[in-house]
């Protein structure tokens, strides 16, 4: 099965708890992304369920040590920090990884801070590369007002900029990011699932309530539901529904079910 689970699905505890519920419901595949407690025994926690056959992937500013280190690719980075993140990656054998474009304080200059971001990602891009991993950006979403930032990508045409700014890196299609689009078609965001398929990484996949990131659910009246035959091929999908303290039968339950959900409409997503 080629659906990964997001860490952030089961957060607020440890990597080593939440890879243990994972396993116990039958789950081989998952995404290291921010959402469990940080502790020092979080890298051993990973390459120990490595050992046994789990497959990663890895997400933006995941745990793999004792403190969380959050960054903004718009904004100057620790480029010592990225050297330890992608020797890691490259230590666990994962070969895909993915990033947010990064935000700015409202009222500030957007064209600046993009000009930032895409420096910086092209840095981060070279250091993947010498390491065999393949780097991909993912779309954001339109922040609150009152939140006094917004992201970058937030939008279908910045998205495109950026394509044709850094065309050899990859694209990550967060489907419940794209919910909040409020002022593009249904049918313009569904352009986006026929980009070619070598030039998405992977597509993530929750819901929300079309105002904020809320990570809920998938069900039958998620906005991309109907359109899953769309899904291009051989692209993975990462789920991040919050599936927090719920039980090994209720993760499993979950897991199954959006599975049976893709493999319904003869979707194939394999395994990279």
């Amino acid at each position: 099965m080629g659906i990964y689970l997001s860490l952030s699905a089961y957060g607020k505890v440890s990597t080593r708890e939440a890879l243990t519920v994972f396993w116990s419901a039958g789950i081989r595949h998952v995404e290291l992304a921010i959402g469990p407690r940080p502790d020092t025994d979080a890298m051993q926690a990973i390459q120990d369920f490595r050992q046994e056959g789990m497959v990663y992937r890895a997400h933006h500013a995941f745990v793999f040590c004792d403190r969380h280190h959050p960054f903004n690719l718009a904004q100057q980075q620790d480029w010592n920090y990225f050297e330890v993140l992608t020797d890691c990656l490259a230590s666990l054998g994962i070969t895909a990884y993915s990033v947010h474009g990064g935000s700015f304080p409202t009222r500030s200059d957007r064209t600046k801070a993009y000009a930032k971001f895409l420096e910086n990602v092209q840095c981060l891009h070279k250091l993947c590369q010498g390491r065999g991993i393949v780097l991909g950006v993912e779309t954001m979403y339109p922040t609150l007002p009152s939140s006094g930032k917004e992201n970058l990508l937030d939008n279908a045409e910045e998205v495109a900029q950026f394509c044709q700014d850094a065309p050899d890196i990859k694209i990550v299609l967060d489907l419940a990011h794209l919910n909040i689009w409020h002022h593009h078609s249904e049918q313009a965001k569904l352009q986006w699932l026929k980009l070619p398929p070598e030039k998405l990484l992977e597509i993530h996949i929750s819901d929300n309530d079309g105002r904020q990131d809320i990570h809920s659910r998938i069900t039958q009246k998620t906005w991309w539901v109907s359109q899953i035959a769309q899904f291009p091929n051989k692209v993975p999908i990462v789920l991040e529904s919050r599936l927090n303290r719920l039980p090994v039968s209720g993760v499993q339950q979950e897991y199954n079910a959006i599975a049976a959900l893709i493999s319904t409409q003869n979707v194939a997503v394999l395994n990279v």
